[in-house]
């Protein structure tokens, strides 16, 4: 039995894992809401494995030039490597040559590929340091060993991404509601579709080494489907999606840092953990309160009731 004295230290050990849990869950669960009105979770997944080649490209520049040898720059290079293999995805399959499911398939592939290569060729090198990641963390995540510069670094990014958000809120409804129609009435697309996949990079980017490349994805995609079965209004799924990817690996953080759950990777815990959220809200939608063939889906039930907050005027 766990003695006070034992859990507060234990709480203290941990301290940088259990507040940076409801971080990433927060800014997770914003994009989350957009990834899965807008259809792109195949785009997040493609994202997130280029992030495996987004490493071995930094852990391989390191060699190189050492002062990029160390967690911040790893960082930045991994993102970059995101943003830009997101914009090619994007640029390859706009050009109408090369279907979007398809061009997401290649890059992913590539990108882990490359990755891989990288890693081994930087192995094989002579001298220097033991190459610094471990590629089972990189896959499933590692809390434990969060410390106060990721935790720094993802209240920064949850920052952006609500400053973000909180900017352009109905210009995102907008384009999710009716991208053609938005364009027409002016809205920027191009660039509020960058700012967009640029998100998704970043948030991606800094989440990966709490729940891992293959477990990231999870973490878009579960809280904004599990929130648009709770809620018909766009606010509504956003407060929804927050609150159940704060839950979820806030209580995937607690679990994994007290045996015996402290012994495997905690991302596979926060993934099992949204997923039985989203089992218990399905099956309550399905069995007890089936919504209505006619009832509204929350952008079109947003439209209906603030018809000029998008933007020129225009209503449907």
């Amino acid at each position: 039995m766990m003695s006070f004295s034992d859990f507060l230290y234990l709480v203290h050990l941990n301290r940088y894992p259990l507040m940076v849990g409801p971080i990433i869950g927060c800014m997770c669960a914003i994009v989350s809401v957009f990834v899965v009105l807008r259809r792109m979770s195949l785009i997040s997944e493609g994202v997130s494995h280029a992030g495996f080649g987004g490493i071995g490209l930094a852990v391989l520049l390191a060699y190189f030039f050492t002062p990029l040898d160390n967690a911040v720059w790893r960082q930045v290079i991994t993102g970059a490597f995101c943003m830009g293999t997101a914009f090619l995805m994007g640029y390859v399959s706009r050009k109408k040559k090369v279907s979007e499911d398809s061009a997401i398939g290649i890059f992913l592939a590539a990108s882990v590929a490359v990755g891989q290569l990288l890693l081994k060729i930087r192995v094989t090198l002579p001298g220097g340091p033991k190459i610094p990641v471990d590629t089972e963390h990189l896959l499933f995540g590692d809390f434990v060993n969060v410390t106060a510069t990721d935790t720094l670094l993802a209240g920064i990014t949850a920052l952006l991404v609500i400053c973000a958000v909180a900017a352009l809120y109905h210009q995102f409804i907008y384009i999710t509601l009716d991208e053609e129609m938005a364009r027409v009435n002016g809205v920027n697309t191009r660039l509020l579709n960058a700012i967009l996949l640029m998100m998704i990079s970043l948030v991606i980017v800094m989440c990966v080494k709490m729940v891992g490349f293959l477990m990231i994805t999870a973490l878009m995609i579960i809280p904004g489907a599990t929130a648009n079965m709770l809620s018909r209004r766009f606010g509504g799924v956003f407060i929804a999606s927050i609150l159940i990817g704060v839950l979820g690996t806030s209580a995937a953080v607690c679990l994994s840092i007290v045996p015996p759950f402290s012994r495997s990777s905690p991302g596979p815990i926060v993934v099992l953990l949204l997923f039985a959220i989203f089992a218990i809200v399905w099956a309550y939608r399905h069995f007890f309160k089936p919504r209505p063939i006619n009832e509204p889906s929350p952008l079109q039930s947003q439209v209906e009731k603030e018809p000029g907050a998008f933007g020129h005027g225009h209503s449907h």
